[in-house]
């Protein structure tokens, strides 16, 4: 009966788990992440304005919004798709959470804002492709030095 080192021996079969190796590593190195940050702040005036970054929205995942609006006396609507939050600031502050990038209009007043947006990026992330293929190869050349080793067990060479 052959064991692990005879097995071992096979080119073929060592080049496969190496492979297999190397693929689980890559994938490994796919799940490093990275916190990313924007932030920004000063008036509005009257009229529309979207905050926020659009490079920074698009490109990076699973965003963490704040906004912290404050008003001596201002009315401002808050738009978040199809829906539309109104408010009336007079002396007042209010922190909201928005599930997407802010658009504001101010009707009167002026509005002072600190937004803050925090994301996560995974840089690494695209060579889990080549992970992939390298796993498919390690597979395959593992399965082709596996069957040639109990080929060779079966036939009494080893």
């Amino acid at each position: 009966m052959g064991t692990l080192r005879d097995a071992m021996g096979y080119p073929v079969l060592r080049a496969g788990i190496i492979l297999l190796v190397l693929a689980l590593l890559i994938s490994i190195a796919g799940l490093y992440r990275v916190d990313k940050s924007y932030s920004s702040s000063g008036t509005l005036g009257e009229g529309m304005h979207y905050l926020g970054d659009d490079k920074f929205e698009n490109e990076y995942l699973y965003h963490n919004r704040t906004l912290t609006l404050s008003s001596t006396n201002a009315t401002i609507s808050l738009l978040q798709g199809s829906e539309m939050y109104n408010y009336t600031l007079v002396n007042d502050s209010v922190t909201l959470h928005p599930e997407m990038r802010p658009a504001i209009y101010v009707f009167n007043g002026e509005v002072n804002y600190t937004y803050d947006a925090r994301a996560i990026d995974y840089p690494y992330a695209v060579y889990s492709i080549g992970a992939f293929v390298i796993m498919l190869a390690g597979i395959a050349l593992s399965f082709i030095g596996y069957t040639q080793f109990l080929k060779d067990v079966k036939g009494g060479k080893k």
